[in-house]
């Protein structure tokens, strides 16, 4: 379901939604205090996958309206999007500080309805949104990578279920998607999250996998013959059938957990890999362990493909990689 937050004059904005694609809208109309409302009345919604803001019914100032949606994330994992018929460059750039990119501002009907539907079916990528708005890229994002399309595998497995695999591999994706890379993830495992991932984040379906904000999602017998710079592969738990897989890639990451009855598969997973090159992370910590200097910990995150919250752990790694082969 698509909640269209809006004032009278852009009552009408996302009606083609409802010719074209199979969705259901619900308006709300009037001015709103947006913190009142999205702790309030939110709740009786029931299940809301995107929420739509037209800037022009808020009645906050950018601070509040940032505060508002910084809350709102931490418990929600509906999707936001801004509607702004009066481009606020100031409250476009707190957007992105945020990981927000679904910020629409097209005024000429074509181009306003294609940026609707990039917002609400694929999203908007970050490199589309900063070109639009003219916003440098920081020191570490400027630099001019030539990928030449090397086909680069990156191995991605867990100690033992639930340690956020799935989400270490698509947060890598997205990081690299975001430097200019052409990237893949695959599913190489048997758990068939990506077809509820896709479905709950209105991926774009092609062919046999899906893309979303400029990245193939794909399941391991793919027939996408793409050349990709990079492919992340979702091995799932590391055991003697993964293994292989996990040793030919070029980037190999291990994720686990720290709590107490997680470390056991830790250390007995690591006992296997001796010898062998690869970065640790763990996951859902908010405090090094001193012991433990030699891992990364990521920050929690409902949001599996905004590599927003970690991107300093896949810059560190890529780092070393990036000095190695440029």
């Amino acid at each position: 379901m698509i909640l269209y937050l809006s004032s009278k004059e852009n009552i009408n904005v996302l009606d083609f939604i409802n010719d074209e694609e199979e969705v259901i809208l619900k308006k709300y109309v009037g001015e709103y205090d947006l913190m009142s409302f999205l702790s309030k009345s939110i709740q009786r919604l029931g299940h809301i996958e995107i929420i739509v803001i037209d800037l022009s019914c808020i009645a906050n100032s950018d601070e509040e309206i940032i505060n508002s949606i910084k809350i709102f994330r931490k418990c929600n994992p509906s999707r936001v999007v801004f509607y702004m018929d009066k481009i606020n460059e100031s409250l476009v750039h707190e957007l992105i500080g945020l990981g927000i990119f679904d910020i629409i501002t097209e005024q000429e009907v074509t181009a306003l309805k294609e940026e609707i539907k990039m917002s609400l079916f694929e999203g908007m990528s970050e490199s589309y949104v900063k070109k639009k708005f003219g916003l440098l890229c920081d020191e570490a994002e400027s630099i001019s990578f030539d990928f030449k399309e090397k086909q680069i595998p990156i191995g991605v497995v867990g100690t033992q279920n639930r340690v956020g695999t799935t989400t270490i591999a698509m947060e890598f994706a997205a990081y690299l998607n975001s430097i200019g890379a052409n990237v893949s993830y695959v599913e190489a495992n048997e758990s068939g999250h990506l077809q509820l991932i896709a479905e709950h984040y209105k991926m774009k379906k092609i062919d046999d996998g899906y893309r979303y904000k400029g990245i193939a999602f794909e399941g391991i017998n793919s027939s996408n013959d793409t050349a990709f710079d990079f492919i992340i592969y979702d091995l799932g738990v590391l055991d003697n059938r993964t293994m292989k897989g996990f040793l030919n890639c070029n980037i190999r990451v291990l994720c686990a957990g720290n709590k107490p009855h997680e470390t056991f598969y830790l250390y007995e997973v690591k006992e296997k890999l001796v010898d062998i090159k690869y970065s640790t992370i763990i996951n859902y910590l908010h405090e090094l362990n001193n012991e433990q200097c030699d891992y990364y910990y990521t920050k929690s995150t409902v949001d599996v493909i905004n590599r927003l919250y970690n991107d300093e752990i896949y810059c560190s790694i890529m780092k070393e990689y990036f000095d190695e082969i440029f």
